[in-house]
């Protein structure tokens, strides 16, 4: 970057100041205050998500600061099996108000199906604890005001874990954004891109029904969605989409319950051998039995009622303009991305997998009108989530300290980013542009 660039930057960060933002985690009982030398942590839902990213790296980095009192999961065999994956001593559950009465945490994790999210983050909030979410915060409009109104009634604060916002890279945009380097954004190009590995992988899981996910519109563009609204510092409006199911599903010329019972292997260019992923057989192959869940289901069941492909018009707040795609069939992965100025555009092209080789996985550029085309130099971390997923922990029970504008995502982030796929979804269904005042109450933003 230049010096120039560099100044503007310093001068914002300055301006802006620095702020423990980790010491403002959650509510008033929470870490920021004369807290017990540990908290009492507990986890509802113990699939993937639960034990690589909320459980296992909490036990081996925070054991001073955490104690693992409580395992909940609806299937017997999977908590037990998560119990064991973790090493912790810590009883496990199959009710969840039976796990609040008899283990008594006070910082709850939700890590379930993203359809019961909502349910389990206003019971932890009436029962006084503090609650974090994966994202999505929820999955339609109902759920959301729910949420929003308990956290209200209990005086709470909600953390969505967006880890993406701490991506090194990220966090370069949203200072290059900062220092005013093109102006006022006027509108933004955004591509996202999943391969036939990963986009795929969506269409096997409980994902592929909107009763549970909501749809890629809000299960895995909630990512995309806060990340604009956060770079951008702006409330999503209004939203106009279309999207089809063109590639998985009933598409599929052949189809069985899940891929290791499959009699058409050796013709499915979808054909998944989870015998070769020994989290998923001990999580999941090992405990279907008891619920039914296949982790290794067939891409092409006819009840898949989401879609593969995407495309929608966001309005904002602020005036700015974004077009937004989503394919879940592609032959790479990752995303390009360009905020055009009134001084200039920032480009962005990320390859999170690809078949060849790169130089760089992610590419920064800033052009200024009537100038030059300057690369910025973003670190590679190849830890999960571009280092993403370490920093946001740090942040959480670490309490490190950050800028202000990288502070922890609330509920009315979570919320926003949720009511940008779910009215991408209904606009969809309904066939006319949704504005997010149909849909919820929103709290003023702060």
């Amino acid at each position: 970057m230049t010096d120039s660039h560099n100044l503007s930057r310093r001068d914002f960060v300055k301006t802006a100041g620095t702020a423990a933002v980790g010491a403002a985690v959650l509510s008033d009982s929470s870490i920021s205050v004369a807290a017990p030398a540990k908290r009492r942590y507990a986890i509802i839902g113990t699939g993937d998500r639960a034990v690589t990213m909320w459980g296992r790296p909490l036990v081996q980095n925070y054991p001073d600061l955490l104690e693992f009192v409580g395992l909940c999961d609806i299937n017997p065999k999977r908590v037990e099996v998560a119990r064991q994956m973790l090493g912790v001593s810590c009883p496990t559950f199959t009710d969840f108000d039976k796990m609040l009465d008899q283990a008594k945490p006070d910082l709850l994790m939700v890590t379930t199906v993203d359809g019961f999210h909502s349910n389990y983050i206003a019971r932890g909030l009436d029962r006084g604890l503090d609650v974090m979410t994966e994202k999505p915060m929820v999955i339609d409009e109902k759920q959301c005001q729910a949420v929003l109104d308990a956290e209200k009634r209990n005086k709470k604060n909600i953390v969505v874990t967006f880890n993406y916002r701490y991506a090194p890279k990220h966090q370069k945009i949203k200072e290059v954004l900062l220092s005013g380097a093109i102006g006022k954004v006027v509108s933004v190009d955004f591509s996202w891109y999943l391969d036939v590995y990963h986009g795929a992988d969506y269409f096997r899981r409980w994902h592929r029904l909107k009763s549970k996910g909501g749809s890629l519109w809000v299960h895995k563009a909630t990512h995309h969605f806060d990340l604009i609204n956060w770079w951008l510092d702006a409330d999503p409006v209004e939203v106009s989409a279309r999207a089809g199911l063109e590639i998985y599903g009933s598409n599929g010329k052949f189809r069985a319950p899940n891929c290791r019972t499959c009699p058409h292997t050796s013709e499915c260019r979808f054909f998944y051998d989870m015998k070769k992923n020994d989290i998923r057989m001990q999580l999941y192959a090992k405990c279907e039995d008891a619920d039914g869940y296949f982790r290794d289901g067939c891409v092409y069941r006819e009840d898949c009622d989401i879609y593969d492909t995407m495309g929608a018009v966001v309005k904002y707040s602020n005036g700015t303009q974004m077009s937004y795609s989503l394919n879940a069939f592609m032959p790479f992965e990752g995303y390009r991305l360009a905020f055009n100025g009134e001084l200039g555009r920032l480009e962005i092209r990320d390859y999170e997998r690809q078949p060849w080789e790169v130089e760089k996985q992610s590419e920064i550029y800033l052009t200024k009108s009537f100038g030059q085309r300057e690369k910025i130099e973003v670190p590679e971390i190849a830890a999960g989530h571009g280092g993403g997923d370490g920093r946001i922990r740090d942040l959480i029970f670490k309490k490190t300290d950050v800028p202000v504008y990288m502070r922890l995502p609330d509920s009315r982030a979570g919320a926003l980013s949720c009511l940008t796929g779910i009215a991408a979804r209904k606009s969809v269904e309904l066939n006319r542009p949704v504005r997010i005042s149909e849909l919820v109450s929103l709290p003023p933003k702060t």
